[in-house]
């Protein structure tokens, strides 16, 4: 418990240089169970910490990205006036000391935060490192602008939808539950979507919209923010509806709102399924890397998936 409160404590100091999803609150009120952090304090001050989700299936432990949580890894708060390499240096004991916090695991999977770019010490550890890809829409432009960079088909959906697509917000979990179920392979609890919808409404910090024709409800987006950016976190069409445009048409409203509200990034989160990342690619955003971090510990692990691989 004292990790988790010095947790509390550093996102309280740090909340304007923090994702959401590297925040106390996130991982307290959304994540809820089965998370637990690493924290690096010199007896004056937390200057590190990395959260993480594991979960325990048969014999085995994995630590990952809990649901819906785009980015995890280590953040780090350095001393000032550090040269390049003392800054280096740094980074590669911090990082070490927080690996070394971390439990037993039979494997290990997360995608680190967008700013984290030194993987020596994971590596060194006997973890490997792999890109994964995101697109970042620039909402300091003008509105003309963003139109204009917009694919010519995202276009002709939204004009489309507007037609005859009605945006409104709502809370109604279930609706989200339906509706993303039909697409996430791993089926969420309702309890999990309620609790997003109650922390972006708690914290003012995003909204949940839905796309309705009559009694219809064509599709589902949940954007969340913090300082900086805002993001793409959970979005789904109807089956019977997925042509309509009206996926489009919420991206496009989300993206207006978040511009309104001054924040300067949208992230889309990326997909490494190619016809999410055409839709993605499709706003215009700027393909952006980072990374994700694996380690297997579990012999017996592997030798279950190979079997499971073969039948």
């Amino acid at each position: 418990m004292k990790a988790k409160k010095l947790f509390k404590e550093f996102t309280d100091q740090h909340a304007e240089k923090l994702p959401f999803s590297l925040q106390f609150n996130w991982w307290n009120e959304v994540v809820a169970n089965n998370w637990d952090v690493a924290i690096l304090n010199n007896g004056e001050e937390t200057y590190g910490i990395m959260p993480y989700f594991i979960r325990n299936k048969g014999p085995w432990s994995f630590i990952s990205n809990a649901h819906f949580t785009p980015y995890c890894g280590p953040f780090l708060v350095y001393p000032e006036g550090q040269k390049t390499t003392t800054r280096i240096a740094f980074e590669h004991r911090a990082y070490r000391e927080l690996i070394e916090q971390l439990p037993t695991f039979s494997e290990y999977s997360q995608n680190f935060h967008l700013d984290f770019n030194n993987a020596l010490a994971f590596q060194w550890n006997g973890f490997t490192e792999t890109n994964r890809y995101t697109y970042i829409l620039s909402l300091e432009q003008e509105e003309k602008a963003l139109w204009t960079g917009l694919r010519e088909n995202n276009r002709k959906q939204i004009k489309k939808a507007e037609k005859t697509i009605k945006i409104s917000e709502t809370n109604d979990a279930s609706l989200l539950q339906n509706i993303l179920n039909q697409s996430i392979e791993n089926k969420i609890i309702l309890d999990y979507f309620q609790r997003m919808i109650t922390f972006v409404d708690k914290h003012k910090c995003g909204k949940v919209w839905k796309a309705t024709e009559g009694a219809d409800v064509h599709a589902v987006l949940l954007s969340i923010s913090d300082s900086k950016n805002a993001y793409y976190l959970l979005g789904g069409n109807a089956q019977e509806f997925k042509n309509s445009g009206a996926m489009s048409l919420l991206t496009w409203q989300a993206l207006l709102h978040f511009k309104q509200l001054g924040i300067k990034q949208f992230n889309f989160e990326g997909s490494s399924v190619a016809a999410v990342e055409k839709y993605f690619r499709g706003f215009g955003g700027d393909l952006v890397s980072f990374k994700r971090l694996e380690k297997h510990n579990s012999k017996s692990l592997e030798v279950a998936k190979k079997l499971k691989g073969s039948k």
